[in-house]
């Protein structure tokens, strides 16, 4: 049975499809078991698909001030 490390080491190469279909069963018997994986690949997923969709959030002014200033970027 595959471990949690191996799992994390494979992640990438898992969500991209990269991996041999021996693995990948492997891996997704090991997800059917293991819950603390199974959160790690869907939001690791999720959020994957948040940057594809070039989701931006806007910053609140304080924090943008604060950052603009910290970055010496203030005029």
């Amino acid at each position: 049975m595959i471990k949690c490390e191996e799992v994390l080491a494979e992640l990438a190469n898992y969500i991209d499809e990269e991996v041999t279909a021996e693995l990948r069963a492997q891996i997704e018997a090991h997800l059917r078991m293991c819950r603390n994986c199974t959160v790690l690949v869907n939001t690791t997923r999720r959020t994957l698909t948040v940057v594809a969709d070039n989701f931006i959030a806007p910053l609140p002014k304080s924090i943008s001030d604060r950052l603009i200033e910290r970055l010496g970027l203030h005029s």
